[in-house]
């Protein structure tokens, strides 16, 4: 009872309907006295009332909303506790308060057993920890949670929360002109995937199949050593770039005839700016990028633009160090737009803007039917958070109208993914539907600077675009169910 009066009837079982209702992501925030929900997780740890509470719900609010981590682990533990012989949860090395420049290796806990069930309480709540932080993109976090829990959130969240990990260090080192760490995190993707390898048996099924993220497991090895080359060229890092291609055994170019041969290559993995059925390509013309909007008129004309493309507007968000979002990315079909949010909502002007177009499509107000993210509650939640220079936010403040795209994908072809879709990637789904990845490596980048360069440019439009494109396939498969 004392849950249900902390945290509400939602993560308390009171009868046997299932009241998980997705609408609540996006509608009227949770209002959770924190003071008295971190006693009470302590409470739920010590007493383990798993017959009568929804933990994995529980751990998700209390870390994502919030922001109790220390408490979500203290009940993961006391879960883990209660399916092995760990009767001594006390002496836990916690996750949470790891020493930032100690390697998460040290935190490993044991092997799978084999003979445990996958749904136990232990893996609905630890999963439930691991996937609120790779979804509010805290790779190093989610990295310790994997780790320490890798029996229970499994290999495949443990290999995408240490190769995100690595991708966002190696971006930072390399701004910070460290090239020297990055060895480091190459070997610690190497090790990751031979221990994953194993546990998965990778030799005997379809490579392109396994993991949870944007890129297969077995390609981890080769991407994130392409991606620390491709991110020192781009910052002038010769040198370092070709000393580890040589201890890799790699072929490091600066060959224009060479380098162009390998962008052809990526054009033909990734989608591209001016594919034929893109943004960048319409009835075979090229459109040229989005530029960043950081004028309120700009803004309210481009939006008049977009909803006269089409009734579903795909939606993205970057952000930054910062709570609120450092560009916003808005998408139909065939017309994109991208928001310097920090810009816009800087002044009253930009706000009463935002208020007029962001503010109207995400309550629901205006001419579009449909507006859908991937895995986007913490977007709706940073935009929330964002800066305004009103004493009214531009941004809903409940009911919000967006809806996520993982349930519908699931719904539409069920073996793409687990549950309710949770675990899919964006990248991987787009290839599905629509026959390329997305290429996202400049997932990582600092998206506070400005100017953006082209690579984020055409990154960030692409993503708000592949929502809307996917939901357009899917509508002429299975009818029009999603709506808002």
């Amino acid at each position: 009872n004392l849950v249900k009066d902390v945290f509400g009837s939602g993560c308390y079982y009171f009868d046997s309907q299932d009241n998980d209702d997705e609408d609540e992501f996006f509608g009227t925030e949770l209002d959770i006295n924190k003071d008295k929900a971190s006693p009470t997780l302590a409470l739920v740890a010590q007493c383990r009332p798993w017959e009568f509470i929804k933990t994995d719900k529980l751990v998700r609010i209390a870390a994502a909303d919030l922001d109790l981590w220390y408490s979500a682990e203290l009940v993961c533990d006391a879960s883990v506790a209660s399916v092995t012989s760990n009767t001594n949860t006390d002496k836990n090395l916690m996750a949470t308060n790891y020493p930032k420049l100690k390697a998460s290796d040290k935190i490993s806990t044991q092997s799978i057993d084999s003979s445990l069930r996958q749904d136990t309480i232990a893996h609905l709540a630890t999963r439930a920890l691991i996937d609120t932080a790779l979804d509010l993109r805290l790779y190093r976090r989610a990295d310790l949670f994997a780790s320490k829990f890798y029996a229970f959130g499994g290999p495949e969240r443990f290999a995408e929360a240490r190769f995100l990990h690595a991708c966002e260090t190696i971006t930072k080192v390399v701004k910070r002109k460290q090239p020297q760490i990055i060895e480091k995190q190459i070997a610690r993707i190497d090790e990751c995937v031979a221990r994953v390898s194993e546990d998965l048996n990778l030799s005997d099924v379809d490579e392109h199949k396994i993991g949870i993220g944007e890129v297969p497991i077995e390609t981890m090895p080769q991407y994130i050593r392409d991606f620390a080359l491709r991110r020192l060229r781009t910052s002038n890092m010769s040198a370092a770039a070709s000393r580890l291609a040589n201890l890799w055994g790699m072929n490091y170019e600066e060959d224009p005839a060479v380098l162009a041969e390998e962008e052809k290559r990526r054009q033909l993995t990734y989608v591209q700016w001016n594919d034929e059925g893109s943004p960048g390509n319409i009835a075979g013309k090229s459109q040229p990028l989005p530029d960043l909007i950081s004028d309120a008129v700009d803004l309210a004309e481009e939006f008049k633009v977009l909803l006269k493309t089409g009734e579903t507007v795909g939606f993205d968000a970057e952000w930054g160090e910062d709570s609120g979002v450092a560009v916003l990315q808005l998408s139909t079909v065939s017309h994109s737009i991208l928001l310097d949010i920090p810009a816009l909502s800087s002044n009253d002007e930009g706000c009463r803007s935002l208020q007029a177009t962001v503010g109207q499509l995400f309550a629901g107000l205006t001419g579009a039917r449909y507006i859908i993210g991937f895995g986007c509650k913490e977007d709706i939640k940073r935009l929330r958070d964002s800066p305004c220079s009103r004493s009214v936010h531009w941004f809903p403040h409940n009911n919000c109208a967006a809806r996520d795209l993982r349930p519908l994908i699931a719904e539409a072809s069920p073996s793409l993914g687990g549950k309710g879709g949770q675990h899919l990637g964006l990248s991987r789904m787009t290839e599905s539907f629509l026959g390329k990845q997305l290429d996202k490596a400049e997932q990582c980048s600092d998206w506070c600077q400005r100017p953006l360069s082209t690579e984020q440019r055409e990154y960030a439009a692409l993503d708000a675009w592949a929502c809307a494109a996917i939901h357009a396939k899917i509508a002429k498969l299975i009818g029009e169910r999603y709506k808002v």
